[in-house]
């Protein structure tokens, strides 16, 4: 996770932003559940040295650390009880891209489902997750794909924006199905050309 602090021109109080960062290959799980810790300790105040190790936790960041941790435990919780409709979990089971273009889930699949969806991926299939962004500040353009593997099979979500300002963002959706090369399609979104090529790969637009 990458931290940013900016300062505000009118009111000079420091606002904190958090990037995401790329990873390959991870537990889904284990890398959200340490974002999530990270972020809430960051927020309540635990000093920068002690998150580096710089220094000992003090007692104050010892309780907090618990209650970030309590927090994630909550969190988990909850996203194991979202219902995932049945027919998105077969997505894991068909290596027929046809079969996996008529998956009506996938047009209508809200934040908080597919993060639910990749969870019980790994949880029962074995599925790690890579996530991968490239971003352009002055075009003011970002996509950020999440890849979940298992052996030869592989399932992107990628979202793109070529205007952060109005949040304007699109939902795309390829597998290792549609004939491309995993490796190649991780170097076009990494080396930041234009989102129009990407338009140009055979992907699902939702």
């Amino acid at each position: 996770m990458v931290q940013r602090v900016f300062t505000h021109k009118k009111t000079n109080k420091k606002l904190i932003a958090f990037d995401d960062r790329e990873f390959e290959m991870e537990n889904p799980i284990k890398q959200y559940g340490n974002h999530v810790i990270v972020k809430q300790m960051i927020l309540n105040g635990v000093p920068k040295a002690e998150m580096t190790g710089e220094k000992p936790f003090t007692a104050s960041s010892s309780d907090i650390f618990k209650s970030a941790h309590l927090h994630w435990l909550n969190l988990k919780s909850d996203f194991q009880k979202i219902n995932i409709p049945g027919n998105l979990m077969q997505l894991l089971k068909t290596d027929i891209k046809t079969d996996q273009e008529k998956l009506p889930e996938l047009f209508l699949l809200p934040q908080e489902v597919l993060t639910a969806f990749i969870f019980k991926g790994y949880h029962e299939f074995g599925y790690t997750l890579s996530q991968y962004i490239s971003r352009d500040y002055k075009k003011g353009s970002k996509s950020v794909a999440k890849i979940i593997d298992c052996g030869v099979h592989w399932y992107c979500f990628l979202t793109t924006s070529n205007d952060l300002k109005k949040n304007i963002v699109k939902f795309h959706y390829l597998s290792n199905t549609f004939g491309i090369d995993r490796a190649d399609l991780v170097k076009q979104i990494k080396s930041g050309e234009s989102f129009s090529k990407l338009n140009n790969l055979s992907l699902i637009t939702l």
